[in-house]
C-alpha cells in the first residue's frame, strides 16, 4: 500500500503571529519551517498590521506549518473573512519556491500606528527571527504620518447599527467594542482602539470631525 501524500499548509505571519509565544498558545501544533522575505510588499498599520502591494519593498515573514485546527484558530483571529482575506503567495523557502497562505486586510480605509504592546509583541518576533527591525519602525512611523483621526461614512453607519440593538450605553466605549465585534462590524472596533475621542466627540454632538 502506497503511502499517502500530506500536503504541507503553510502560512505566512508578518504580525503578531510572528511572535513564538503567542503562536504556541493560539495554535500550539503549528510549527516554525524558515523565515523569509515577502518581495514588491510592504508592511503598513491600521491600528493592526496589514500588507500592501510596493514595488521594491519587501515584507520579512516567519514561516509555519499549521494543521487545519491551527488555521481555524487563525481564521478566528484574524477575523476571516470579513476583515482578513486569505491569498496564496509564491515565496522562496530554503532555495525552494513553494506556495503559502496569508491573510490581508480587506479594506485599509485609514492608517493608525500600533499600541505599544502590540507592537512589542512584533517586535519580539522580529528579534527571534533575526529580521532588521528598522523595517518594523519605519512601518509604524509611516502610519503616523498618514493617519487620519476623521470619521468615514462607513464607521458613522456602525455606530447607528449598534446604537439600534440597544444593548448598550453608547457611551460605554468598551461595551461598543464588544458589540461591533460580535456583529463583525470590525471597522468600528479598529477605530474606537485608535481614536476614543473621536468617537466620544461624534456621541456627544452627532458629527463627524469633518463637518
Amino acid at each position: 500500500m502506497s503511502k499517502t501524500n500530506v500536503k504541507r499548509r503553510l502560512y505566512l505571519a508578518y504580525g503578531s503571529n510572528m511572535n513564538l509565544g503567542q503562536m504556541s498558545r493560539r495554535c500550539p501544533t503549528a510549527k516554525v519551517v524558515g523565515n523569509t522575505m515577502l518581495p514588491n510588499w510592504k508592511l503598513v498599520f491600521n491600528g493592526v498590521a496589514s500588507v500592501e502591494r510596493s514595488k521594491g519593498d519587501s515584507v520579512p515573514v516567519v514561516v509555519w506549518d499549521i494543521q487545519p485546527k491551527d488555521e481555524k484558530a487563525l481564521d478566528i483571529y484574524e477575523g476571516w473573512p470579513r476583515l482578513y482575506r486569505k491569498e496564496m503567495r509564491r515565496i522562496r523557502l530554503d532555495g525552494k519556491l513553494v506556495n503559502a497562505m496569508i491573510y490581508i486586510m480587506n479594506n485599509v480605509r485609514y492608517y493608525s500606528p500600533p499600541h505599544t504592546s502590540y507592537f512589542n509583541t512584533i517586535l519580539e518576533g522580529y528579534k527571534s527571527a533575526g529580521f532588521d527591525t528598522q523595517i518594523l519602525y519605519e512601518a509604524a512611523e509611516q502610519s503616523k504620518r498618514k493617519e487620519k483621526n476623521t470619521m468615514d461614512t462607513t464607521i458613522e453607519e456602525q455606530i447607528k447599527a449598534v446604537a439600534a440593538t440597544g444593548r448598550t450605553n453608547m457611551f460605554d466605549a468598551n461595551a461598543v467594542q464588544r458589540i461591533a465585534n460580535d456583529m463583525e462590524l470590525y471597522e468600528l472596533v479598529c477605530f474606537i482602539e485608535d481614536d476614543r475621542r473621536a468617537y466620544s466627540r461624534f456621541i456627544l454632538s452627532g458629527k463627524r470631525d469633518t463637518e
